[in-house]
């Protein structure tokens, strides 16, 4: 029998040189007091993504699997077929570790036994110098780059982001799976974000416990073209569409109002910070209301 008692699982499709950090920053950690392993699922990867892998085998205990059709949800579950020990670290493709990331997770293996979702601390890492305008928009930092600052302790489900969680191996044995209908997905440029969330409301809906765990850090990549406009336009739009199914699994059947006159004329406002702020609700909105007249018409 192994003797791995920690799995940090991953997805990934053609991302390789971000990937290629995500590792170096796992070569770079300090080695838990535990056997781990490192089991990344190639989702149908068309850059070479295996070659990339290969040269970390030497310095990380990797396990590459493959799962051919898209959707990151749907490789998460084929991982879950390999996965070992007693907690499982799910993590991003673009989520580098902190140097103490796998030691502060291995403490979890005994620590608060009781419960059984974790989330993990995680801070935007910007490839190039913000704009202004996005400075100014910190607040919506949560939902545009999944940044989790939380005090240790227990949280709701929907406190724990999907770029750095821990899952007791136990949830899994009992027989739950993401939701392969959410989620990243090479198919749908838009679709519905909130995977994770999802995810840890179902498992909790059963009794799990849910904690913060404030010493695993991740550091989150964002690239350059993620800092414009148009694509917090994009990630807001997913984020309503995700956060109108949630809202559905629920009960809540009825969708938002529309935004107001004064809502919509504020998206043209001189101001930057009230202009980002008001098109980003918008689209919110928009993702929100395209998702609910979806599944509504199709009842």
């Amino acid at each position: 029998m192994s003797d791995v008692q920690l799995t940090v699982l991953l997805a990934t499709r053609d991302r390789g040189p971000v990937l290629a950090r995500v590792l170096d920053g796992y070569r770079r950690a300090v080695a838990p007091p535990v056997a781990w392993k490192l089991l990344i699922v190639d989702n149908g990867s068309a850059d070479g993504t295996p070659n990339i892998i290969d040269p970390f085998r030497r310095d990380l205990p990797l396990e590459l699997l493959r799962e051919s059709l898209p959707g990151k949800n749907r490789a998460l579950n084929r991982g879950l077929e390999a996965l070992e020990g007693g907690l499982v670290i799910v993590t991003d493709d673009d989520a580098v570790p902190s140097p103490l990331f796998l030691t502060a997770w291995a403490k979890y293996l005994e620590h608060k036994p009781s419960y059984g979702l974790f989330g993990g601390s995680i801070v935007p890492l910007f490839d190039a110098p913000p704009p202004r305008w996005l400075i100014r928009n910190r607040a919506r930092f949560a939902m545009m780059f999944a940044e989790r600052d939380l005090p240790e302790g227990p949280v709701e489900a929907d406190a724990i982001y999907g770029p750095n969680m821990a899952v007791r191996k136990s949830i899994f044995e009992a027989g739950f799976r993401f939701d392969e209908t959410v989620g990243p997905n090479a198919l749908d440029a838009y679709y519905p974000m909130g995977s994770e969330t999802e995810f840890c409301w179902r498992v909790a809906q059963t009794g799990v416990r849910c904690w913060f765990a404030s010493a695993p850090l991740v550091s989150h990549i964002v690239p350059a073209e993620q800092m414009t406009l148009a694509a917090w336009e994009r990630r807001a739009y997913r984020a309503g569409r995700g956060r109108a199914r949630h809202m559905r699994k629920r009960g809540i059947i009825k969708a938002p109002s529309v935004p107001s006159l004064w809502h919509r004329l504020s998206m043209f406002s001189p101001f930057a910070k009230r202009r980002v702020e008001s098109r980003c609700a918008y689209h919110l909105w928009r993702g929100i209301d395209d998702e609910y007249a979806h599944r509504i018409g199709r009842q």
